[in-house]
C-alpha cells in the first residue's frame, strides 16, 4: 500500500493525511499532492475523495491471512525481528514493527476520518444526501478503526476531532470507547443514512455492515443481547446468503456475492498484491503462514474416520483451507514429506514450510498462476457466517436455547459443498459453547478473527508448547506422526491478551501508559 509520510515530523497519532493515496477501492482516489487545501471542500467530489482515502486504510492481507499465525490454529515463518512470528511465538514486545505498523495505520484512519467529519460542512453545494451518507461512511470506518484498536490493544486514545502536531492524548478506557463505537453506529443505523447495497461503488459501507459491526463490537465485549439484536437485524434485512461453494467464496468468482457484507477491496491497476506469497513455495509462494496440527483436530468427519487415512471423510473445509501432501496442487501434487522432491519439502529452502502444511484459502491458482503479482482478491472482513455465528453464541451464552441456535449453526455447517452431519437438538450449553468454538474455528480459518475469539473465551495458553505440522504416516515406523520444528511458543496470561503499546508513541506523547507487564 502507498502512503503519505509526514515530511517534517513522525507525530504518531496526529499522523495529519490531508492528501489521498492513489491506489485502492476501485473509489476514485486521487495522485499525492493533486488537492490543494485553498479549494478543498468547496464541492462535493471533496467529500467523495477524502473518504476514499479513509478506505485505503482498511485493514489487508496482514490483518486478515496472517493474523491467525499468532494463535493455536497457525504459524507465521521467522523473517527477522519485528514482524508477526515474534507475536505468533509469544516474544513480542513494545518495539515490535508489525504491531507498530498497525496501530499507525489505524489512526491514520481515524484522523482521515476525522478530517472529514470536521469540514465535510464546509460543503455549501451538493446533494444533501450523498453528502449524508459520505458523513455516515466516515463514521463507520473510524468505528470499524476503534473497534480493532480496542480489541487489541484495551484502553486507547478516543480521538474525534483533527489533532494538532503536538497533542498529547491519554487513554480514554475500553469500555467508554465501546460505548462510542455502539453510540456512533446505532446514529447511522436509526438516521437511515447507508443504503442496503450500491450498484456502483461496491465496497463502501452499508447498512448491513453497520448493523453487523455492531454486532460484533458487542460480542467481543460480552454484550450478547446487543450482539443478537444487532445479528438478528442483519439476518431479518433478507439480503444476505450463504454462497453455496466455500472454496470459490474466496476466490475471484465469489467476490461481491451475497455472503460478503464488508471487505477490502482490491482492484487490477489499483492496488494489487503477490496472490501466491503466504503460500505453497512451488507455486512461487514464501509459505509465509501456515495451518498447524491443533487446527486440523477441530474438523469433524462426514462418515467414519479411517484409521488409515485421517483425511477421508473429513469436513472439507479442511481441504478448502489447507494444501497437504498428496492433494492436488496446479498441474501437480503438493508432498512437504521430508523426502520430497519437490520444492514444498519441508524446510527445505528459506521459502518451504516449515512444519508440512502451506494456507490454500485465498488462492485462486487458476486465476493468477499467468501473473500472481497482480492478485487482486478482495479481503473479506465481515461475511454472513460470522453472522449467524455470532448470532447463535450471543443465544448460547444467554441460555436462550432455542431451534433458531441450531438452525443459524447448522446453515453455516450444511452449506452445500460442506454438508457436514447437522448438530442435533438437546445439546447442554456447555455442549453448544464448545461445538460453536469449534465451529469457528473451522469456519472461519485465515480470516483474522482467531486471535479475537482466543482473547475474548480467555484460551490463549491454547498455544502454548512445541508447534505440530503435517500429520503423515511414517514409512519406517509404521505409525502417524506430526512434523515438528522443535519450536516451542510461550503465551503470558498476565500480559498478552493486549499487544503493547507502540515504543514510538510512548516516547513522543506523555499523556499515554503502557500495558501492564511490557
Amino acid at each position: 500500500m502507498n502512503s503519505i509520510k509526514d515530511t517534517t515530523k513522525y507525530i504518531g497519532l496526529a499522523y495529519l493525511l490531508l492528501a489521498m493515496v492513489g491506489c485502492d477501492q476501485g473509489l476514485d482516489l486521487v495522485p499525492p499532492g493533486e488537492v490543494s487545501e485553498l479549494i478543498y471542500w468547496q464541492q462535493e467530489k471533496d467529500a467523495r475523495l477524502a473518504v476514499n482515502g479513509i478506505y485505503v486504510e482498511l485493514d489487508g492481507q496482514l490483518m486478515v491471512k496472517e493474523l491467525d499465525a499468532v494463535t493455536d490454529i497457525g504459524f507465521r515463518a521467522p523473517s527477522g525481528p519485528g514482524s508477526l512470528h515474534d507475536v505468533s511465538m509469544g516474544s513480542f514486545d513494545p518495539v515490535n514493527a508489525a504491531i507498530g505498523s498497525q496501530w499507525d495505520r489505524y489512526y491514520r484512519g481515524v484522523q482521515r476520518a476525522n478530517n472529514v467529519l470536521t469540514n465535510i460542512g464546509r460543503i455549501e453545494q451538493g446533494d444533501p444526501e450523498l453528502l449524508s451518507r459520505y458523513e455516515a461512511e466516515a463514521r463507520f470506518l473510524r468505528a470499524f478503526f476503534y473497534t480493532q484498536l480496542s480489541s487489541l490493544w484495551g484502553d486507547v486514545p478516543l480521538i474525534v476531532e483533527p489533532l494538532d502536531v503536538t497533542a498529547q492524548v491519554g487513554r480514554t478506557s475500553k469500555e467508554d470507547v465501546v460505548d462510542f463505537v455502539i453510540t456512533e453506529l446505532d446514529q447511522i443505523i436509526q438516521g437511515n443514512q447507508l443504503p442496503l447495497s450500491y450498484s456502483q461503488d461496491i465496497g463502501r459501507a452499508t447498512m448491513g455492515a453497520a448493523l453487523a459491526l455492531k454486532a460484533r463490537v458487542a460480542y467481543r465485549n460480552e454484550r450478547y443481547a446487543v450482539a443478537r439484536d444487532a445479528a438478528k437485524a442483519v439476518m431479518d434485512l433478507g439480503i444476505y446468503e450463504l454462497y453455496p461453494n466455500y472454496e470459490e467464496l474466496f476466490h475471484y468468482a465469489g467476490q461481491n456475492s451475497s455472503e460478503v457484507i464488508f471487505d477490502r477491496q482490491y482492484t487490477v491497476g489499483g492496488d494489487t498484491y503477490n496472490a501466491f506469497s503466504f503460500s505453497a513455495a512451488s507455486i512461487g509462494g514464501g509459505s509465509v503462514v501456515e495451518p498447524i496440527h491443533n487446527l486440523f483436530l477441530k474438523y469433524g468427519y462426514k462418515g467414519p474416520q479411517n484409521p488409515n487415512d485421517p483425511f477421508e471423510n473429513i469436513d472439507p473445509r479442511w481441504s478448502y483451507t489447507s494444501y497437504y501432501t498428496d492433494q492436488p496442487i496446479g498441474s501437480s501434487t503438493f508432498n512437504s514429506l521430508p523426502d520430497s522432491p519437490t520444492p514444498d519439502r519441508v524446510r527445505s529452502t528459506e521459502f518451504s514450510t516449515v512444519h508440512g502444511y502451506n494456507l490454500k484459502k485465498w488462492v485462486d491458482y487458476e486465476a493468477d498462476r499467468s501473473n500472481p503479482n497482480t492478485g487482486s482478491i478482495n479481503m473479506i472482513l465481515i461475511r454472513y457466517a460470522d453472522v449467524l455465528l455470532m448470532y447463535a453464541e450471543s443465544k448460547i451464552e444467554l441460555n436462550e436455547i432455542d431451534e433458531s441456535v441450531y438452525e443459524a449453526i447448522n446453515s453455516v455447517r450444511q452449506r452445500p459443498t460442506v454438508e457436514m452431519p447437522p448438530i442435533t437438538a438437546g445439546k447442554t450449553q456447555e455442549e453448544l459453547r464448545s461445538i460453536i468454538r469449534d465451529e469457528r474455528a473451522v469456519e472461519l480459518a485465515f480470516e483474522g478473527l482467531r486471535l479475537f475469539d482466543m482473547n475474548r473465551w480467555r484460551i490463549g495458553e491454547d498455544k502454548i508448547g512445541t508447534v505440530e505440522g503435517l500429520y503423515y504416516l511414517n514409512e519406517t515406523t509404521g505409525q502417524w506422526e506430526t512434523i515438528t520444528s522443535g519450536l516451542n511458543r510461550n503465551f503470558r496470561s498476565d500480559r498478552d491478551y493486549l499487544w503493547p503499546i507502540p515504543q514510538n508513541e510512548i516516547e513522543i506523547n506523555d499523556e499515554i501508559t503502557q500495558n501492564p507487564n511490557y
